[in-house]
């Protein structure tokens, strides 16, 4: 957080934190900053705050606005800026830029200190070197070997079919079995399959049910129709 310090003829005077959003400075008291001046004017300019960054606009004063001695309508504000406005002095102090100036300082080591790191440095260096292995020989290179060729099996012989009668020994020397890949032996020796004979549906006439069952629905039909035919004679 940034904060302003505002001194008279080297006097501070007052302090205040610069909080997000503006502060207005002038002579009126309707200001956020009130300073009682003639040479300021009433509402002299403002300080605008925005995350870590802030700002001096100028307000169309009299007597103007000066940053560094130099007069500004809007300047970014750096740690360490000084306003101008009348006979007042505006200090402006950055906190974000004190801790980078504190972070990036060189520390100031004594003798006896750098030589105490020096000795723990080379310490904790042997340990952590590990012990060296002597190079073992390098085994013989094996001379190159051809490598042997598979002898190849002979081609296998055909199965031989041995085809004897019932009750007999089989004699040596039987039937070769045809070879496979041979189509045309295998179908000239295949017999054909035997027809058989095709099989017709049966007709609906060939039924001797129905027949009687016409003549029965028949009789009924001629019933029923007399029968009406009496109803209406006899009324």
């Amino acid at each position: 957080m940034a904060k302003i310090t505002i001194n008279r003829e080297n006097f501070q005077v007052d302090e205040r934190e610069l909080e997000q959003g503006s502060l207005s400075i002038g002579r009126n008291q309707d200001n956020d900053l009130s300073i009682d001046d003639p040479a300021v004017s009433g509402h002299h300019a403002q300080i605008v705050t925005v995350f870590d960054s802030s700002y001096i606009e100028d307000l169309g004063s009299t007597n103007g606005t000066f940053v560094n001695g130099k007069q500004a309508k809007t300047h970014t504000l750096h740690n360490g800026d000084v306003l101008t406005m009348g006979h007042y002095q505006i200090l402006f102090q950055s906190e974000t830029a004190a801790t980078a100036q504190n972070a990036n300082a060189t520390m100031m080591i004594g003798a006896s200190q750098l030589e105490e790191l020096t000795t723990k440095a080379k310490q904790k260096d042997h340990k952590k070197a590990p012990a060296r292995k002597s190079p073992s020989a390098a085994p013989p290179q094996n001379s190159r070997r051809t490598p042997a060729v598979a002898a190849t099996p002979p081609p296998a012989s055909k199965p031989r079919l041995e085809v004897h009668e019932n009750g007999k020994q089989p004699t040596p020397g039987g039937t070769e079995l045809p070879d496979i890949d041979d189509n045309e032996n295998i179908l000239g020796e295949t017999q054909p399959a035997p027809s058989i004979p095709p099989l017709y549906n049966r007709r609906k006439g060939d039924n001797s049910i129905l027949p009687s069952l016409k003549i029965i629905s028949l009789a009924v039909l001629v019933t029923v129709i007399t029968f009406t035919l009496l109803m209406l004679i006899f009324k």
